[in-house]
């Protein structure tokens, strides 16, 4: 991953969730952008609306984004992002 998409990522969920946001990319298909991102916010449809952006400015075959809320019990995708994946 370049530095320019990093900088577009980490903005993006700022936008989105606030500073505080926690972003992690895991997965070791570079063709695939796999993020988790951990915010105090309440999630809602801002999921959908972010990851609109983030297809629309990073070129990648596929774009996942999981999100959950701070304090939340973490299932599936989540324990993979904590276990394996790089802050950004």
């Amino acid at each position: 991953m370049s530095a320019d998409d990093i900088i577009v990522i980490k903005d993006t969920i700022k936008r989105f969730y606030g500073d505080d946001a926690i972003v992690r990319n895991f997965g070791p298909d570079p063709a695939r952008l796999q993020l988790y991102v951990e915010t105090s916010r309440d999630i809602g449809a801002a999921r959908y609306d972010c990851l609109g952006v983030l297809m629309n400015r990073i070129d990648r075959d596929q774009i996942a984004l999981e999100v959950t809320r701070r304090g939340t019990r973490i299932y599936g995708h989540g324990k993979l992002a904590y276990r394996q994946g790089v802050a950004l």
